[in-house]
Parts: C-alpha cells; structure tokens; sequence
C-alpha cells in the first residue's frame, strides 16, 4: 500500500484508493456471509430505502440492528422478495460491524489501522456499517450529497467514509463519482445552521416522539447551476475508497448486467469529536459505538 501517496490523493482531493487492500478471499467471504444474513430475512421486513426523505421508525431504530433495505426498482411480491433477497435488496445496515466475523475484522484489522494512521486518525468511534448491494439491471442512482449532511460531530466535523470493493465498479455498474477538491471549502465546519446546505437530523415531536427532518436547502439549484467536472472513481475487486465527508460524490444507476456490490463504515476522530445527539443514527440508552486506538 502506497500510504503516502493516499494521505496526499484524500487531502488534495477529498477520495483517495487505497489498491489492493482486501484479497478477492476476503472479499468472496464478506459476500457469502451477507447471502448468510438474508437466509434471516422475513416477509415483514419488506422496506424500501430512499435516499431524499423522512426515514420511518424501522430505519432510524437501525443503528444497533441489522435491518434490510430493498431497491425501490425490486418489482416483485414479498415472498419473492425474501426469496431473492440477496439480489433484490438496495442495502443492509447498520451494525454490521458489531457481530462477530468477516465485517468486525475488517473493520478492526491491523491494515484498517494502518490506513487510518496515515490520514492522521487516532482514536475512532465507528457509528455504522452497510452492505451496498447495487443491483445489476435495476440499481438505483444515490444523488449528489455530502457525507456530512447526513452524520455529524461537533465542534468539528471528522467523519471519514470507507467503501470497500467487493466487485470491480465501473462506469456502466455504477462507480462512484466526485467532484475533486470539493471538501476544501468547508474547513469542516457544521453544515447545522447554514441554512442552504443540506441537512438531516432527529427533531422531537409534540406526541413526545422523534421523528427525522430532511432540509434539502438549495443544493439541487447547486448542483444545477455550478459547471463542476464530475470524475469516476472505478476501482477494482479489493481497493479502499476513503470518502472525506465534505466532498461532493455520487452513483449512477446500474444498467448492467453485472452487480456492484460493497461494504461500507463511517468513522469519526473521537479524541477530538462527539457525536450529535441529534445525528439520525443513535444507539439505545446504555449501549456505545465500537471505539478504538489506530495504533
């Protein structure tokens, strides 16, 4: 791994690959554990995931769950739906990483720290972890965002994403897409009261229950309006991808025939962050996210 090469790429640029980093093995073995996890999968926890709306209760209590998400564009019934699941689903989440086995070890493994270090992190806190299935033929498109209008910590931001090829992602697959450069702006400021930046949060309700509020701002004229230059990131089966949370990125729909599947966690530097109580994902009274030193 050319360390120093991907501490200059994720400070220049916002992205940075990291070659190579798990072996088709390891790779192989996250795949098949997931198909594993949707042998559980019962016809009551049929739910769709959308990327731009309020998130119903089965999403927002997913923090500490495993929970399945399937592809607004799955056309089929709900025991067809449990019975290719595997191939229907948009996403698995959120704690993925807290069981024991292939996602906890990737998570926590010696490289990871490694990695870690070299974009200056000490101590993490790791909120959440998904399977991201995206679908061949019918993959859905995850629009223009930030990381960071969706998991934030204060004073500073220090969300840092990590996207784990499971399958080569390419142009016609759906690979992910990012504007280069784009995080440099924000100094890593909180997007909480800039009130034409996106943003999502829990909020109370008068019922006493907590709901999530979504504040698109004016960032679809953004995107609109701006002449940006959008670059693919294709990488292969086993490559890293960091993701700074200030910079802009994206997938496109998957036509294809083949799938792009990948593992995803966010981070945070907890030595110099909290997590916001009103961050979307929280854990139950009592229970905390997976903490560790990079050494």
């Amino acid at each position: 791994m050319n360390l120093k090469q991907v501490s200059e790429d994720f400070e220049k640029n916002g992205l940075a690959v990291v070659k190579g980093f798990a072996s088709a093995e390891e790779c192989e073995a996250m795949r098949d554990e997931m198909k594993k996890i949707c042998e559980g999968l019962k016809a009551d926890e049929i739910h769709c995931f959308e990327t731009e709306s309020d998130r119903n209760d089965y999403f927002t209590e997913s923090g500490d769950k495993i929970r399945f998400f399937f592809d607004p564009d799955a056309k089929a019934s709900k025991d067809e739906l449990v019975k290719s699941a595997f191939t229907s689903l948009n996403k698995v989440g959120h704690a993925l990483h807290t069981h024991p086995g292939v996602f906890h070890e990737i998570v926590t493994a010696p490289k990871t720290k490694e990695v870690l270090r070299a974009i200056n992190l000490k101590k993490v806190c790791v909120p959440q972890s998904m399977f991201i299935f995206k679908q061949a033929k019918f993959g859905s498109a995850v629009p223009p965002h930030q990381d960071s209008t969706f998991l934030h910590t204060s004073p500073t931001q220090t969300v840092v994403g990590l996207w784990l090829a499971l399958e080569d992602a390419t142009e016609d697959n759906g690979c992910l897409w990012f504007i280069p450069g784009s995080h440099k702006p924000y100094k890593n400021e909180s997007k909480r009261e800039k009130l034409g930046h996106a943003f999502m949060n829990r909020v109370p309700t008068s019922d006493g229950s907590v709901k999530t509020e979504y504040r698109l701002g004016t960032s679809k004229e953004y995107y609109e309006s701006c002449d940006f230059t959008w670059i693919p990131a294709q990488v292969k089966k086993g490559d890293l991808v960091l993701i700074h949370d200030m910079v802009h990125h994206k997938s496109l729909p998957n036509h294809s025939n083949k799938s792009r599947n990948i593992y995803a966690w966010h981070l945070f530097e907890s030595s110099e962050a909290t997590w916001d109580s009103d961050n979307w994902l929280q854990y139950p009274e009592g229970k905390s996210f997976m903490e560790f030193s990079t050494e």
